[in-house]
């Protein structure tokens, strides 16, 4: 899997936590999505971190993800989660 599908499945989660679905792995109102502080682990930055560290079938997603990249990985998806709101 590659950058763009790992954004794609992090940015399907958040949706999925915005829109109070059932299969999704958190919960919105145990961040403050409105703070885009990234040392606040119940920030918009925490929120995409605990995405990151979700364990599924034995995997997390930062586990597949190239460091170099995932700047680039947050920056996408607090987009994402700041025009989905």
């Amino acid at each position: 899997m590659g950058l763009n599908t790992d954004i794609a499945e992090v940015n399907t989660q958040i949706d999925k936590i915005l829109n109070g679905r059932t299969d999704k792995w958190l919960d919105a109102s145990d961040y403050d999505l409105k703070s885009k502080d990234h040392k606040n682990m119940k920030s918009a930055h925490g929120l995409i971190h605990d995405i990151l560290h979700h364990i599924v079938d034995g995997q997390r997603i930062i586990d597949r993800t190239h460091k170099d990249s995932l700047k680039y990985l947050y920056e996408k998806c607090i987009e994402h989660l700041s025009t989905s709101k």
